[in-house]
Parts: C-alpha cells; structure tokens; sequence
C-alpha cells in the first residue's frame, strides 16, 4: 500500500515537473522581421559564415550600402562569388540579423577602385596598445566639457557607434554588450569605484548631448559609471582614426563603419584594442580587471 509520504513525495515531483514545463514554455520570442536584399556580393568568408555585400536601399529599414551578413546555413555561400548579383532574405530581431535566403540573379563586374588623386590619403598613425590616449575635447550627454584625462586613475572600456546604426550586430550589439559588462562589475563590489564605460557618437549632427542622453537611457546604462559623447565632427573622426575606425557617409545620412573597442588603464594607456564585435561582455570585464590591477 502507497503511504502517505509516498503520495506526498509524488505530488512534489509531479508538481515540480509542471512548474518546469511552465516556465520552459515561457512567452516565445517575437517573429523576426524579413526585409529582401538585393545587391552584389564583394567577398565572402565561408569559414565563419559571412558574405559582404554592397546592396540597394532596403525599405523601411537602411539605405544603399556596403555591410558583412552573417548566414546561419552554410549552404547559402556554395557556389557564390565575388561579382554576383543576388536577392535574398535579410531577417532581423532585437539582437540578431542574419540572411535566410541568397539567390543569384547574375554577375557583374565588381566597382572599381577609386583613381588616385594628386593628394594622397592623410595618414593615420594608428595607436598601438601601451601608447597614451590623445586628450582630445568632447561634450557628454549632459552638454558638460569632457576628456579622456578627466578618468585619470580608473581604467575603461572605449566604443565608438551611432544611435542610428540599423543592425543589431553593429552599434546595438556594442551597447548591450557594454550594459551587460556595466552590470557585471556593478556586482563586482570594489571593481565598480575603479572602472568605466565610454561611448563616442561619430554621427554628431544627429547624436546631440540631448539625443544621448535619451538614448542612454533607453538602453539601460548607468550615468554614473557610463558616459556617452558627442563633439566636433572632424575632431571625433580623426580620434576614432586613431583606433582603427573607418567611417563612410552616404548622402542619405546611411553610415558605414568598422568596429573598435579599447581597454584603457589608470595612466591613460591603451592596454587592448578589440576589433569587431566577437569579444564578449565577461571578456572585457576581464580586460578591465587587469587594466585596473597595473
């Protein structure tokens, strides 16, 4: 015969069960929304699933530009190639954008080269890790003066990025990627008092100290320990320059930019500089760890 304590034990395991599957099922993610691209293929990197394309305005969502996808199909890149004209689905989420279909439509020659002018490109003197960040004028969100020198003593984390940027995998992944790194060291205790988040806008016209200010707190940063800035236009693009940033604008105020994040120490030194978006948020907490320590 089943004893009481039996029968107990059972419901706890049913009902343990049941909660488990409630909250598996949880409320599903929304749909992604699907854009169609069409454009020409500039190079492709199968090995990590990635395919630049230089493609046409995308209704409702970005302008005509040059942008790396990512495809989560790897059969999508079989037989593509540099020069193919292509149609395909770009889907996009809150956190994620990928292409689901690529279809070629024909080939092309691939743009030419801009011809060389009389006047030769200005050199950037890239900084390397170890070299003192340039004390270069800004104004943050709360149209205050700001520079690098004024976090003397703490280590932090720079980014560059645009409030408009439309991809999820560009500027809005390098704010949730700073969020989540700022809530990391907020419970760090100690590390909180010795290190910071900065975040350059190169879209002055549009990024006014307003305008962040709004959108810092749309994301979800703390003022205190994270600051966003803004600045004089040709002023931010030299800076940004100097940390490998390359910034193109389109006519229809569209940017096209790389990506850079650096690490910098108490004494205003670089220690790291990340390129792209592959580091994680638990990286660069580490990063600023060691920084903080020197």
């Amino acid at each position: 015969m089943e004893s009481m304590t039996d029968r107990t034990s059972s419901f706890a395991v049913i009902l343990a069960a049941a909660l488990s599957l409630s909250a598996c099922r949880g409320t599903p993610p929304p749909a992604p929304k699907q854009y169609e691209l069409r454009g020409q293929i500039l190079s492709l990197r199968p090995d990590v699933g990635e395919v630049q394309i230089k493609h046409e305005a995308i209704p409702d969502y970005m302008g005509a530009m040059t942008m790396s996808f990512g495809v989560k199909d790897p059969t999508l890149l079989q037989g593509r190639a540099p020069g193919d004209l292509v149609r395909g689905t770009l889907m996009v989420t809150d956190t994620d954008a990928w292409l689901s279909t690529l279809e070629k439509t024909g080939t092309a020659p691939l743009p030419a080269a801009a011809p060389e002018t009389s006047a030769p490109a200005p050199v950037v003197d890239l900084l390397e890790p170890g070299q003192p960040v340039p004390d270069e004028g800004f104004v943050d969100q709360n149209g205050r003066p700001w520079r690098p020198g004024t976090l003397a003593g703490k280590a932090y984390a720079l980014t560059f990025i645009y409030t408009r940027c439309p991809l999820p995998t560009y500027c809005p992944l390098m704010n949730r990627n700073f969020r989540t790194a700022q809530q990391l060291v907020a419970a760090r205790g100690a590390l909180a008092d010795r290190v910071r988040f900065v975040t350059v806008s190169f879209d002055p016209e549009f990024d006014t100290p307003a305008v962040l200010k709004e959108h810092a707190a749309a994301i979800g940063s703390d003022p205190r320990t994270w600051t966003f800035l803004t600045g004089d236009r040709a002023a931010i693009e030299a800076f940004a320059g100097r940390f490998g940033v390359s910034v193109m604008r389109e006519p229809d105020t569209t940017i096209t930019h790389n990506l850079r994040t650096a690490i910098v120490g108490p004494t205003g030194t670089i220690a790291r500089i990340y390129s792209g978006n592959e580091w994680t948020p638990a990286e660069l907490v580490a990063a600023l760890e060691a920084a903080a320590a020197r």
